[in-house]
């Protein structure tokens, strides 16, 4: 049993070849129009928006040895994590570890404002579970 709670969806993260032309498709479909930002560390350009209260994350690679550009090679386009807000980042670390999954960053890293880890998608059947909480 979860020692945490979960507050909600917070995003599901999509990997793609064309950032640009992806948004075009989804802001012509939904009449929204997305937030590009970029981050270095990450090796990742994104695009992200919401449609019916659910926000969507456009994450297309800025290197060939990114983890965006890995999964996209080995996968293709698509769903390649769902993000979930949680009340304490390190419960759910611990919970994790109890579930003798691994995570994927030794120390939590800061990602849209809030402390971030993921169990990869070969340790959960293909898409990628990410934990977001508080700053502690």
């Amino acid at each position: 049993m979860s020692s945490f709670t979960t507050k909600s969806v917070h995003h599901l993260g999509f990997v793609v070849a064309n950032l640009d032309e992806t948004l075009k498709a989804w802001e012509a479909l939904f009449g929204v129009k997305a937030e590009i930002s970029e981050n270095a560390e990450l090796q990742v350009r994104l695009g992200a928006f919401n449609v019916a209260g659910i926000r969507f994350v456009f994450n297309e690679s800025t290197h060939p040895d990114s983890r965006w550009a890995k999964y996209l090679n080995e996968n293709g386009e698509g769903l390649e994590h769902i993000a979930f807000e949680v009340d304490s980042i390190d419960k759910a670390a611990e919970t994790v570890a109890e579930a003798g999954l691994p995570l994927r960053f030794a120390e939590h890293k800061l990602i849209h404002g809030l402390l971030t880890n993921f169990v990869d998608q070969d340790k959960v059947h293909g898409t990628a579970v990410e934990f977001m909480g508080p700053e502690r």
